[in-house]
Parts: structure tokens; sequence; C-alpha cells
């Protein structure tokens, strides 16, 4: 049987490995996908840089930038000559490596990182246009290192053009000469006053920037772009509608693939927290896999352009960000379960509890700063928006104060650890059973089986009673006889009440206090404080229940009864008072005053030493009035402090 079980363990620990070498392996598959365009781009770009290293890249001035990108330019046209008659890979790849050049000397800081590359073709494809349309200045007119130097200037404004070259003042590339950042809004607008003009070319198109959009990598071959119809080559957000209708249709089989996949995952389900969530990062490695492999690749292999290529990368960025932010909770989550199962820490302890809530701590913290670079890389202003709440922190410290307090309240709970889950304990006016302690609420199963969410800033100043805690439950109850009952009536009854709760098995015996505590309206009160051996409530209701009931036996067996509120009328002659005793009292309290000792307000000092311990106690009689060890009777006693602590030598 141990062995039968210890194999289905073993089983059940495998089945999130094997889905997660699964998940690997499609990632795997994906990433090869795209590898193989990437080795071709790694040869195609060998190839390239054979002939660029002739003729380097160089922003030292406004000359060497504008020179390079001409230089680019008639670059760019031969190698599309080369493509558009041979459609090589070698050849797409070196139009990816001349187009990134180019890019590489415009200044797109202000751009979002998600869109830069799109947005600098877009920008250099334009500025083929207009230098196609407008002949660039003599080389030799336009400012050198040394010239920019001696005029003490920074920006050179290329002629008849709004295009400006400006020196990078700050970051990575500073120092360069680059064209601005205005040259992205100008460079469009400039093109669209001159695209009348003939362009020199030696392509056959009107224009680049409508060449680009219709340009497609290897994979997708010349004969299947003609077999299009003419009316799905028109653009549709900058981009032929067949382009936008093929990716769609691509992300939509994705889609179906990854939900599948999610489904079969689901179907299967999983023993144990640490199984669940292993299941559960499948379906972000799926689509991590997805967006950042399988449809860059095809995107790519199609050449989607403008607005639409900038609205497919934004959202590509974002899904990415957000399956990112996803791993690294499911991750977090799975360390710190993997901790838990630690033969050291118990399930359902405190510590396991505790664990968990620093996990989702670091969780909330880990998926807050993933999104904030993603909202960054699309071109939301987060990092700058945190840089001023040190501005407003004082105002967003008040708005959090109550989410704050609470966090600290739990985590207090479980630094303190008044209650564990599972302990069930009172708090104001409630009781209820532990079942969570999160970060803003300790959630309880009150007695009529409905949770009770509490903030943890206010269930942690609360005066918490943990019934878990107690090692013995108290029995405290008080008893009204009848006045008839006569003193040694009483007498029987304390004694034979004390000799059953010793005799007692649930009962603790040295807890037993049953004493005669006073005259009430109608009945001579009787006090029974005993603790019961149990920590179980159904258990103490049952012991309670027989004490009670042996209780109600004794009593009748003294021949006394329960006292209630009740009027009895005698009716009988009234003898009156001792006439007898009430003249010897007269007489000695005026022998006191004539001698003048009136014991009042207080006894004479000598009279009180006289009678000090002259009454015997314990009474005639009792079974300790003979005993001389009265000390150690004493110490058996419940005390009400601490044994001193003996003296220090």
């Amino acid at each position: 049987m141990h062995v039968q079980i210890r194999a289905a363990e073993r089983q059940t620990g495998c089945r999130p490995i094997c889905l997660l070498l699964c998940a690997a392996f499609f990632v795997a598959y994906l990433s090869g996908f795209a590898t193989l365009g990437g080795a071709h781009a790694q040869e195609g770009a060998a190839e390239a840089n054979e002939t660029a290293s002739q003729r380097p890249v160089r922003t030292d001035s406004p000359r060497d930038t504008l020179e390079t990108f001409l230089r680019l330019s008639d670059e760019m046209q031969a190698a599309l000559l080369d493509y558009t008659a041979r459609k090589t890979r070698a050849g797409a790849e070196r139009l990816v490596l001349l187009s990134d050049q180019m890019v590489a000397l415009i200044d797109l800081d202000a751009v979002a990182s998600v869109s830069r590359r799109e947005v600098g073709i877009e920008t250099a494809t334009y500025l083929m246009d207009i230098f196609g349309r407008i002949a660039p200045p003599d080389i030799t007119s336009v400012p050198d290192e040394e010239a920019m130097e001696a005029e003490g200037v920074e920006s050179f404004r290329i002629p008849a053009t709004p295009i400006r070259i400006d020196r990078m003042a700050a970051g990575s590339r500073k120092g360069e000469y680059l064209f601005g950042s205005s040259t992205v809004q100008a460079a469009p607008r400039f093109y669209r006053g001159i695209r009348h003009l003939p362009l020199s070319t030696r392509l056959d198109i009107e224009s680049y920037i409508e060449l680009g959009p219709r340009l497609t990598l290897p994979l997708f071959p010349a004969a299947f772009v003609q077999a299009v119809p003419e009316t799905l080559q028109r653009l549709w957000l900058g981009t032929p509608a067949w382009k936008v209708v093929a990716v769609t249709l691509f992300v939509t089989l994705l889609a179906l693939a990854i939900a599948g996949l999610h489904r079969i995952t689901v179907a299967r389900g999983a023993n144990g927290r640490l199984s669940a969530l292993a299941r559960r990062t499948i379906l972000p490695l799926a689509i991590l896999g997805a967006t950042s492999l399988a449809l860059p690749y095809f995107s790519h292999q199609i050449n989607v352009s403008g607005n639409f290529a900038k609205i497919l990368e934004a959202g590509q960025t974002v899904l990415g960000f957000l399956t990112y932010a996803w791993l690294f909770w499911l991750s977090i989550r799975m360390f710190f379960e993997w901790v838990i199962r630690s033969p050291r820490i118990p399930e359902g302890g405190l510590d396991a509890n505790l664990l968990r809530l620093i996990s989702g701590v670091i969780g909330v913290l880990g998926v807050a700063v993933i999104l904030a670079f993603g909202g960054q890389a699309i071109g939301l202003p987060i990092l700058s928006v945190l840089a001023g709440l040190g501005i407003g922190g004082l105002a967003v410290a008040l708005a959090l104060r109550p989410t704050l307090e609470n966090f600290v309240g739990g985590v207090m709970l479980y630094i303190d650890r008044p209650v564990r889950v599972g302990d069930f304990c009172s708090f104001g006016d409630q009781r209820g059973t532990v079942e969570d302690i999160g970060i803003r609420s300790t959630k309880l199963r009150a007695l009529d089986r409905t949770v009770i969410s509490v903030p943890n800033a206010q269930f942690a100043d609360m005066q918490i009673i943990n019934w878990a805690q107690c090692d013995l439950m108290l029995i405290d109850e008080t008893i009204g006889v009848r006045y008839e009952t006569t003193p040694d009536q009483l007498r029987f009854l304390l004694a034979r009440l004390r000799e059953m709760l010793h005799a007692h098995p649930r009962i603790d015996g040295d807890t037993v206090r049953v004493r005669f505590t006073g005259y009430g309206d109608s009945a001579l009160k009787i006090s029974v404080r005993v603790y019961a051996v149990t920590r179980e409530w159904n258990d103490f209701f049952a012991i309670r229940e027989d004490i009670f009931l042996r209780i109600y036996d004794i009593i009748t067996e003294a021949g006394s009864g329960f006292a209630f509120p009740s009027q009895t009328l005698y009716m009988a002659r009234d003898g009156g008072l001792d006439v007898d005793r009430g003249e010897a009292a007269e007489n000695s309290v005026k022998r006191w005053r004539s001698t003048g000792q009136l014991p009042f307000p207080r006894l004479p000092r000598n009279e009180i030493e006289r009678l000090e311990g002259t009454l015997d106690y314990p009474p005639y009689g009792s079974v300790e009035a003979y005993r001389e060890d009265l000390e150690a009777t004493a110490a058996a006693a419940e005390p009400l402090s601490a044994p001193p602590k003996p003296a220090e030598i």
C-alpha cells in the first residue's frame, strides 16, 4: 500500500515537470523556427559587412553624417535592384542591415522604444524620397568637425529643407551628429510638399515610401505576392490589406493553439499548490513563445509597415510584458511553495503562511516594476511619473495609508503570532476560526459558518482571545441553595462536591475550588471553579454537563434544593428578641465606655496582639486541623504569582 502511494506521489510530482518540458519544447521549437532565419541573417550580415567595412559609418560631423546617409542610399538602391530581380535571403538580410544603418543616423530618443525601428525606417525612407527629388548640397559645402568647432554651433540645417543635423548633448551617443529628432515630423511634411517632383532613381518606382510596404522577405515568393488581387494590395494603416489579413489569421491560429493547449492542461487536475502553480506556467510560456518568437518572425517575413506595424509591435510589447509579469508572479510563488515543502515547515503552519505573504509582497513589487518598464517601452511616461512621486509623496502616502496600515498589521500578526491559521479565537464581540491571514485582511469562519473579513490593522489592535492556546478549560459556576439549608447540611454539601470533583478523571485536582461565598437575596451562594482537562469545545461541554448533573444529585442527597427568587409567608406568633442577651450586650458597651475601652473606630493595639491567632482554623474536626504542614497545603493551592527568586549570594 505504501509503495503504491509513493508511486502515485511520484507520478503526480512528475506530471507538472512533464508539462513544463512540453512547454519548453514548444518554446524551443518556435525559437528554432526564428533562429533559422537568424542564421541566414548572420550569413547575409557577414556578406554585407564585407562591403560596409570598406566605408565605415561616421557621425563625427554634419558632413560625415550626410555623406554616410547618401552612400547608404546608393547602396540601398543597388540592393533593391538586386532583390527585386532575384529574391534571395542574403539580399533580404542586406536590405535589413542597410535599413538599420540608416536608422542609426536618426535621433529617435523622443520615440517610444517599441516603435523606434519602424519610425526610423519610415523616416529614412522619406529622406531618400526627399534627396531623390531635391539634389543634396555639395558635400564640400557641409561643415566638417573643425568648421563646427570653429563656428561654435551645435546644429546644421540642410539648405532648402527643414532637415537639421544636430550634435547629441547627452546619452550614449553624446558628441555624434545625427538627423535631429524634429526630422521625424519634418520629413513627412516636407515630402508631401515636393512629391510632385520627379524621383531620380534606377528603380522603376514613383516613391520609396510606396515601395517599402509592398516588399516581402523570401518566405513569401514574388509569384505569391503578384497573385494577390489588386483590391487586397490597397494600403490599410500603411500596410497592404492582404498582409493585414494574413497577420490576423496567423494571430488567430496562434490563439486557437494556445487555447487548446490551455484546455488540455486544465483538464488534467493538479494535486498540491506547487503542482498547480507549475501547470499554470504553461499558458504564459506558450503566450511568450508566440509573442516573442513566432509572431515577430512571421511579421518580419511578411514585412508589415506603417501604423499597422506600430500597432502590432505595441500589442506584442504589452502582451509580452504582461506575460513576463505573469511568469514572475508564478515563479516567485513556486519558489516559496518549494521552500514550504521542506520537512521543517508544516503546510498549514504560521511559517508557511508568512512565507506566502512574503511571496505575495515580492510578487506585487516585481509585477509593478515589470509593468512600469512595459509602459515606458510603449511611450507612457511611467518612470517620469514614478520620479514625480517624490513631490507628491505625502499625498500618495496619505492615500495609501489604510493599505499600508493593513500590510503592516498583517506583518505584525505574523511576527507577534497571537493567532495562526486553524485557531479558534474571540475578537470584539465575534468568534471564529482563522482561515487565512492575507496581505490586507484576515478571514475567519464564524460559528454560523459565515466568513468574517477583518482588516489586518484593525484585527492587530483588537483584544484577541486565542482559545486554541489554552491547556485547560475553565468551569466557573455559582450555585444558589435555599436558606432553609442548615449549616451542617451546607458543610455536607461542600464536602461531597469537593469529593466528586477530585474523583472526576477529567478534572484537574490541583485546581478544585468549592467555597461558600455569600448570602444572596434569596439563596446561599456556593462558587464552583475547576479546570477541565481538555482543549476541544465539544468535549468541554460534555464534561461540564456531567459535572452539573452530579451537582444536582449531591444537592438532592444533602436534603437541600436550588433557590429561586420567591417570597414565603409564615403564619406564626413572633417570639420577639432575646431580652437577656440584649441587656448583656448593652451592659458590655456601657462598661467599655465608662472605662475608656470602647473599641471604635478600631480595636486597641494590645487587644489586637492578644486576639491574634486565637481562633481555630481549619475549624475543629477538620482533617487539616491536626496537620502541621499547613505551608505545604497552601503551596498546593493555585498561586497568584511566581515564587520569589532565591537571593543572590
